[in-house]
């Protein structure tokens, strides 16, 4: 399964359309509750009919825009192999769809704009983490949060150290201890890697690890936690080149170890540093009130965002504003209710953060500032002119 990333955040933004569906909902991965899933697809379909006839479309032109999504009700297949929530896509005949590894709240939107907020976890450093479990015997990926985990396929790399030593120069595997003519066996002493010839070849194959991990997580920022016994751990830091790996190791022997296990595992580890992230952003709000570099007035944040000057923006999860607003006249519209022209600001404000190179943070509404639903920290003041609220 592809992993959300900011390039397909890219790939949505670059949709012109004059509408886009947007399709939230959660889905049963394995079991007979998975008959469920193409029924909530049903009804988020009934729902999605409502808003585009609210919109002014008729019901042919609504059945028509619908037509490239209705067959996935019928897909058995597709709905056998879903992750923990499906996000989908629909504007000018063109769909996205994502399988994703966290569960998201049902919602249906028809916006100008496609609805990213439920992805910002995806996103953003806050809440997904990758996990490395590795041994001699097994190495798996996975992509997690705290309260999901879901497996990555690495692809061609070599899943144990025999295998990966297979393809190389026949003289330099490693020879079995046993001394029998089988196949050959990686070594790893008590304390440590045993010879320098052990940890060679233990390099190597972390090299061939690297590159797959890499290959897949390129351009991601989420943290990787290595999970094995302790005496890997620093071989694995020497041929690693994701930027983004734990100082720190979940020192345990993974073979044995479920997802979910090593899931909690992992999360013992990360969770400090999550909640770091949050901690020190709302401090550096507080910090820059009397500088004018933070804010939780909706209109300056959006016309900021727009312009790249939003540092890290503060969002309360499962929280919508609509209004319209207006890119070149820098007029924001505030509306009590969404209409067939408005948008949710909020997740304009995060979109347009996510692409000017800005953080987006998910904080509980009542840790926010001022108990609101957005706030936002600047790269330099807001200037009142160009903003009205």
């Amino acid at each position: 399964m592809p992993i959300f990333s900011k390039n397909d955040l890219q790939k949505l933004m670059n949709v012109q359309a004059d509408r886009c569906l947007s399709i939230y909902m959660p889905t049963q991965v394995a079991g007979p509750e998975t008959r469920q899933n193409p029924i909530r697809f049903k009804n988020q379909l009934s729902r999605a009919e409502q808003l585009l006839m609210q919109e002014g479309l008729s019901e042919e032109e609504t059945a028509e825009f619908l037509k490239p999504i209705v067959r996935l009700e019928e897909d058995y297949a597709f709905w056998q192999h879903q992750g923990q929530g499906l996000a989908l896509f629909l504007a000018a005949g063109q769909t996205l769809t994502y399988q994703l590894p966290i569960a998201v709240e049902s919602l249906v939107t028809v916006t100008p704009q496609p609805q990213v907020k439920p992805l910002l976890p995806l996103l953003t450093d806050d809440g997904q983490f990758y996990v490395l479990a590795a041994s001699q015997n097994q190495v798996r990926l996975f992509q997690a949060t705290h309260y999901s985990i879901q497996a990555v396929d690495l692809g061609d790399t070599p899943a144990s150290l025999e295998t990966a030593l297979k393809y190389d120069d026949p003289e330099d595997q490693l020879q079995s201890h046993s001394g029998s003519g089988g196949g050959s066996q990686a070594i790893f002493h008590g304390q440590g890697v045993g010879t320098n010839e052990d940890k060679t070849n233990v390099l190597r194959f972390f090299h061939k690890v690297d590159h797959g991990v890499q290959n897949i997580l390129q351009g991601q920022t989420a943290p990787l936690v290595f999970i094995g016994v302790d005496f890997l751990f620093p071989v694995y830091q020497e041929a690693n080149t994701y930027p983004h790996l734990l100082d720190e190791a979940v020192a345990t022997n993974p073979d044995n170890l479920s997802a979910e296990e090593l899931r909690d595992r992992a999360w013992s580890l990360i969770e400090p540093h999550f909640h770091q992230a949050q901690e020190t952003a709302l401090t550096q709000y507080g910090n820059l009130q009397s500088a004018d570099q933070s804010t939780d007035e909706l209109a300056e944040i959006v016309a900021a965002a727009h312009t790249g000057q939003v540092d890290t923006l503060l969002l309360a999860p499962q929280t919508q504003r609509w209004g319209h607003y207006d890119a070149q006249s820098r007029q924001l519209e505030q509306h009590d209710q969404q209409t067939a022209d408005s948008e949710d600001l909020l997740n304009l404000a995060a979109m347009q953060t996510l692409l000017n190179g800005g953080r987006v943070l998910m904080v509980e509404r009542d840790r926010m500032p001022n108990g609101g639903d957005i706030a936002a920290t600047l790269r330099y003041p807001v200037i009142d002119s160009l903003v009205n609220a």
